[in-house]
């Protein structure tokens, strides 16, 4: 019974999680409620204060099982893709995401805000960072070898890329996400020649 109870426990835990992401990404750190959350993860708005002592705690949660997932999927992809598959799933995968999770770039923008604004949240987003480049990091070493001199560098220029490219996808629906992208690679491609 007690294996039953650890597994609904992680569960709930999963589902405010999960209920939380949803909300925040939709409707913002300032409007989403935790009553919101709640309702939406299907559990009591007391439950979700038995986990998380705050909407901060809650939000820092979201994106730090956010980051696993991408740490996860950098992984398989790093594991089972030739250098080759690797070098267009490293472009084409953000750019996907920015059209089929716009969310995930919502919540990472705001967090950006909040992290200037409240103290709670430097770390945070020193984390969501370090860990998108440290990923990327990776992937440019598997795709280029010693071809790139300094892959950390490259990686912090690839994430705020990334990351600038889905804001102005974002602000403007208009914005000709796939041209950029095309020129981010080949960009990116002339640093693989020069080196």
């Amino acid at each position: 019974m007690g294996k039953k109870t650890t597994l609904s426990s992680a569960n709930n835990r999963s589902h405010i999680v999960s209920a939380a992401y949803k909300l925040l990404a939709e409707s913002g750190y300032d409007a989403a409620t935790m009553k919101e959350i709640a309702n939406a993860a299907g559990v009591a708005p007391g439950l979700i204060h038995y986990y998380f002592n705050s909407k901060d705690e809650l939000l820092q949660e979201v994106l730090y099982t956010a980051g696993e997932r991408y740490v996860k999927e950098v992984e398989q992809w790093c594991n089972t893709l030739s250098p080759q598959q690797l070098l267009s799933t490293t472009f084409t995968e953000p750019q996907q995401r920015v059209v089929n999770e716009p969310e995930w770039f919502r919540l990472r923008c705001e967090l950006f805000a909040l992290g200037l604004r409240n103290t709670n949240f430097h770390e945070a987003v020193q984390v969501m960072l370090s860990t998108g480049r440290q990923c990327i990091t990776r992937l440019v070493r598997q795709i280029a070898g010693e071809a790139i001199a300094n892959p950390e560098s490259m990686a912090a220029i690839l994430l705020a890329a990334f990351d600038g490219l889905a804001l102005q996808k974002l602000a403007d629906p208009d914005f000709d996400l796939e041209s950029s992208y095309r020129v981010l690679f080949q960009m990116f491609i002339s640093q693989l020649s020069d080196g």
